[in-house]
């Protein structure tokens, strides 16, 4: 689905106390041409900066720049759609999520959902870490892996509180983890000159560049958090996939935090990509395979507990015999 006249959707979720409202008020300022709608359902005592509200009403907080803010106290549905029949247009949306949101089921009317991916998008899901605290909260909070597992951009907030070689360390720990996620290392939650609200991550083409640089046999645990790759030359049967996939998703789906995969299929000549957040996914069309390029499948599993090795069994089954 093309994203002309669709608006975008940047969720920012992380650790509490990670720095999400800094970032927050980063984006803000620092495009004052852009009105943003924001979804907000975190209010501490460190909110949105104050200076930029200037009204409130029926939950919705009008802001200086033209930016609109609500609370999450209604269905996300009925929220967007009340954003939708505002007479101020906006031009992206931004969700903050709580410091213990799970963020993929933020995200999946999004990337799901027919009636919502009419008006929107999802850009990217970014996520805030401590660099401090990011291996306790890892080890001790559930919520914290899975926004790592689920970011398409990871901002290793507060660098200038740990030493270098340990930064190193736990952005190694990151890349580990979640091998399709950018890792920025910041401070007060600058990202500098990177393009946040334009992350493409669920486009084919951002797909495929992230995929290339995934190793063939990438496995990663970390305590019960597996991130694990296969790969297989050769064509696929479209039909024993979707059926695997769609038993698999069915019995298993809360296991999984995200899959993705490229495809090639017999009588397609461009590759096909899969992608799947928890118990729902999505078929598209991708670039059109090279001719001197290898057509290689690729799937990526980033999970909990998983059996890998019958994943890789039930994968290479679904491999056309040559």
């Amino acid at each position: 689905m093309e994203n002309i006249n669709r608006i975008p959707v940047t969720i920012i979720t992380g650790f509490l106390g990670a720095g999400k409202t800094t970032l927050l008020n980063r984006i803000i300022a620092e495009h004052p041409n852009k009105r943003f709608a924001i979804i907000e359902n975190e209010f501490g005592e460190t909110g949105i900066d104050n200076d930029l509200v200037v009204g409130i009403e029926d939950g919705i907080f009008e802001m200086s720049n033209g930016c609109i803010c609500c609370t999450l106290s209604e269905e996300l549905h009925e929220t967007l759609n009340k954003l939708l029949q505002q007479s101020d247009k906006f031009d992206h949306l931004l969700i903050e999520t709580t410091g213990i949101a799970e963020p993929s089921s933020i995200a999946m009317p999004f990337t799901t959902d027919p009636l919502v991916q009419k008006y929107f998008y999802l850009d990217g899901t970014i996520c805030l870490a401590d660099a401090q605290y990011l291996e306790d909260s890892l080890k001790d909070d559930e919520n914290a892996v899975q926004q790592v597992t689920f970011a398409d951009l990871i901002l290793l907030n507060k660098k200038e509180l740990v030493a270098e070689g340990y930064l190193k360390e736990v952005k190694e720990v990151l890349k580990k983890l979640n091998p399709y996620a950018d890792i920025l290392t910041t401070q007060n939650a600058d990202y500098g000159s990177k393009k946040i609200l334009d992350l493409k991550a669920y486009s084919p083409e951002k797909v495929e560049e992230k995929s290339s640089f995934i190793p063939a046999h990438h496995h990663h645990h970390h305590h019960h958090i597996v991130s694990h790759s296969i790969t297989a030359t050769g064509m696929v049967n479209p039909q024993e996939l979707e059926y695997w996939l769609t038993v698999l998703l069915q019995l298993q789906g809360e296991a999984f935090y995200r899959i993705k995969g490229i495809f090639h299929f017999p009588n397609e000549d461009r590759k096909v990509i899969f992608q799947a957040v928890r118990n729902q996914s999505a078929i598209t069309l991708g670039s059109p395979w090279r001719p001197e390029e290898e057509r290689t499948n690729r799937m990526v599993f980033i999970g909990k507990e998983l059996n890998t090795k019958v994943l890789e069994r039930r994968f290479k089954q679904c491999l056309l015999k040559s």
